[in-house]
Parts: structure tokens; sequence; C-alpha cells
């Protein structure tokens, strides 16, 4: 964790704050304790991912709000649905290998969309085609390891093999299904999605897996049953042994992304990411505003 960290996950608060809370003395009053509750979660063993966590669930206490995204992801995901397709289209009849490749771009695109304006929203809409065209020019890149995912993901076709699919934000999931249809119907792969029981900000929950037709497409669906912004180790035990044996674990977004690089399984991941901040790109050595995909090898390092 660096203060940036604490800042980035304030100022989220604050943003949802003010979209839910219309009086400034409430505002200001909630805001108070709300950085009273943080400053106890302010420290060099905390992760990220239990910070944002901690402070987002303190920030619906005290608004008494079960949920703060539901209407704003009413009005936004049929955009991304619609604009996934678009993609998917653009990609249909090409090689295989181009079909792979423009999937993990759509879905590492679509880590860049988020529906206020925070510091990691790097896209003011979800993407489109013209989007996916443009990764690599106006549109950032940092790594892509593609070729060297691609070559995995064969080796799996000819040995068998699991995906574990970490879900990320549920605008990412129309783009996400691009790429897990053709795990499943081109490479024979079985997926295994993780997602939540309770939203924590827009992240998919296991209800939305249900709602947009991708857990139609996967092998199992895992609830890690509360609204944590990512799975721990602490709170997961027997999920992350899970992890440790699968053939490749994908994870999705800048919290998850960094609580894997921290406490990484034995597997192999895929880290498919926007990296918005000086923390994420100095972690991987990327650009800031990049889009990122990532392969980490079982020895932990990225090559």
């Amino acid at each position: 964790m660096t203060p940036y960290c604490v800042a980035c996950a304030l100022l989220k608060r604050a943003v949802e704050l003010e979209m839910h809370e219309e009086d400034y003395t409430r505002k200001l009053a909630i805001y108070r304790k709300l950085l009273e509750a943080v400053n106890l979660y302010i420290g060099p063993d905390i992760e990220v991912a239990e910070l944002a966590t901690v402070s987002f669930r303190r920030l619906k206490a005290l608004l008494d709000r079960k949920s703060l995204y539901e209407e704003v992801i009413r009005r936004n995901l049929n955009k991304a649905i619609s604009r996934a397709k678009s993609i998917e289209e653009s990609l249909a009849g090409k090689p295989l290998d181009e079909r792979i490749a423009g999937a993990l771009r759509a879905a590492s695109l679509a880590t860049g969309y988020r529906p206020f304006n925070t510091l990691d929203r790097l896209l003011a809409e979800p993407p489109s085609a013209v989007d996916l065209a443009a990764f690599g020019t106006s549109l950032k890149v940092g790594r892509d390891d593609s070729k060297r995912v691609i070559d995995r993901l064969y080796d799996m076709r000819r040995d068998g093999g699991i995906v574990y699919y970490a879900f990320g934000s549920v605008f990412e999931l129309p783009y996400d299904a691009i790429l897990i249809r053709l795990l499943r119907d081109e490479l024979g792969l079985g997926v295994i999605g993780i997602a939540r029981s309770e939203r924590y900000e827009d992240y998919a929950t296991a209800s939305d897996l249900e709602a947009t037709g991708v857990a139609d497409l996967l092998a199992e669906v895992i609830d890690i049953g509360s609204d944590a912004a990512t799975i721990t180790k602490e709170d997961n035990e027997h999920l992350y042994e899970q992890l440790n044996e699968a053939s490749l674990v994908v994870v999705k977004g800048d919290a998850q992304t960094l609580y894997f690089h921290n406490n990484p399984p034995r597997a192999p991941v895929l880290f498919l990411f926007a990296a918005p901040c000086t923390v994420l790109s100095k972690l991987f050595n990327v650009p800031e505003k990049s889009f990122n995909i990532v392969l980490y090898e079982q020895s932990g390092e990225a090559e």
C-alpha cells in the first residue's frame, strides 16, 4: 500500500458519497466517520484490496444502503453488451490465433472503463470495435504477452486443463464472454468463474453471471460468499488451494491484480488490467494509462 492507494480509495468513496447523499452537512459528517475507519487500515502490512473493501463496506453502512451501483449498472450494461458484440463480430472468420489475441485485448480494454470519474477510469465508455482497432496506437499498450498466452493455451488443449477466471467489473462480463467462448468451444477447456455474492463497487456478482448468460459458458461458478474486492488467502483458503492446481488463473482489474501479484498461486496467472496509476506502472514496469496482457509463470516472475 502507498499513500496514493489510500487517496485513490478515498476518492472513490467521495464520488460515491456525492452520488448518493444530497445534504452537504451530512456528507461531511459521513466522510469524517469514513476517514476514522480507514485510518485503522493504513499500514505497510495491509493489502490495498483490504483497504478498498473495508472503506466500501463502511460507506454503505454509513449511508444505510445495500448497494451504490445498481442504477448505474442498469443504465449502462446494455451499451457494454452491444459493443462487445460488435467486437466479436469483427473477429468472426479470422484465424483462431487472431481471434484469441483480439479477445485478450478486448478483455484488457474493458478494464479501463469505470462508471464514475475516478482515477481508474481510462475510457469514457465501454470499448467498441473501433477501440480494439486502436489498441497499440491511440490506446497505449504496456505489455502484450498474447503470443505466450496463445502458446500456453494450445499446450493446455493438448493436455487438457482447467482455467479459473476471477471476474472484475460487471461491465467487463460481455468482453470476458468472448474469450471464454473461445476457451470452451475452440480449445475445449473448462472454465470456472469466480465472483462475489454481494456488490463491491461495480464488480460482478454470481447473480450477474446468471443475468448476462456468462454462467452458461462456465463449467462451474464459485461464489466467494462476500462483497470483498478480491479472493484472499485468509478468507478463501480452500479456493486458493484449488487455484494452485489450476492450468491457468485469469485475473481481471487493478485491485485483484495487486493482490494476486503479492499473493500468487503456484499456477500460471494471466493478468488483464489497465494501469491508471504510478503504483501499477512501477510494479509491472509499464507506462501509466496503458492496457496490459501479462502472463506470470509458475516461478511467480514475469518474463
